[in-house]
């Protein structure tokens, strides 16, 4: 008489083998394992999420002090602030929201500092920040964000060349004021050796980004106090009823 084999002695009718538990145990410990690191995860970002929210309002802070001298405002220039289209400006497709921050001394407008792209960078975009006087005369700019080539046009940044300086105290006498150009282009500004595409996008952005503010310099001072809105927003209600 033949034997069964094991499969007929097996009401599944399957084939046990040594290495099946050990690999479903192997499985079962990775999946406890991914779980217990998504949830470390979530609770390094849940701790870490408002201390990095404040090295970012720090950050911000250092930065419009460098474009705006401190002594000149008394208000929280962080959080007074207005949002507008960049579309206007620097004539992008894609349309998107930059931020004005607005430095007051005693209840007075005298500086505000607007975020722009400069999209024809080398590499791609520039962002930067651009302080105006009131008088429209250039109190400084700072480039916040660029992919541009290192030891050409990364010099765009203050801390490998002084060039973005240079905007410092110039006004834009009209919308078609030339002088706003590198010198390649028979205008005011250096470029860079080696790298003339950098220099000539940010002029030109930083140009129609004073354009801009000339223009719209009325109505960007009458908008309600985004950044206000967004931090009571971040409030929660029971807090707020608390304040009154």
């Amino acid at each position: 008489m033949t034997k069964p084999s094991p499969q007929h002695n097996n009401p599944d009718g399957q084939q046990k083998t040594p290495l099946r538990l050990p690999i479903q145990k192997n499985s079962q410990i990775l999946a406890i394992f991914a779980i217990a690191c998504t949830a470390m995860v979530g609770l390094v970002n849940e701790l870490t999420k408002d201390k990095i929210k404040e090295q970012a309002q720090l950050q911000l802070l250092n930065t419009l002090h460098s474009i705006i001298e401190p002594s000149r405002y008394d208000n929280d220039i962080t959080k007074d602030c207005v949002h507008f289209s960049s579309a206007a400006q620097n004539e992008q497709t894609n349309e998107t929201m930059q931020t004005a921050y607005i430095a007051r001394k005693a209840g007075k407008t005298i500086a505000v500092a607007m975020t722009n792209t400069a999209p024809d960078g080398y590499n791609g975009d520039i962002d930067f920040i651009l302080a105006v006087n009131m008088n429209d005369s250039v109190s400084g700019v700072r480039v916040l964000n660029h992919k541009e080539t290192p030891g050409l046009g990364d010099k765009v940044e203050l801390r490998k060349s002084d060039w973005i300086t240079s905007f410092t105290g110039k006004k834009l006498l009209s919308d078609t004021d030339s002088r706003w150009a590198v010198a390649k282009d028979d205008g005011m500004f250096d470029q860079f050796t080696g790298a003339t595409i950098t220099p000539r996008a940010v002029v030109k952005a930083v140009k129609q980004t004073l354009v801009y503010f000339k223009a719209n310099k009325q109505a960007l001072l009458t908008r309600p106090n985004a950044c206000l809105i967004s931090h009571e927003q971040a409030i929660p209600s029971s807090e707020v009823s608390n304040d009154k």
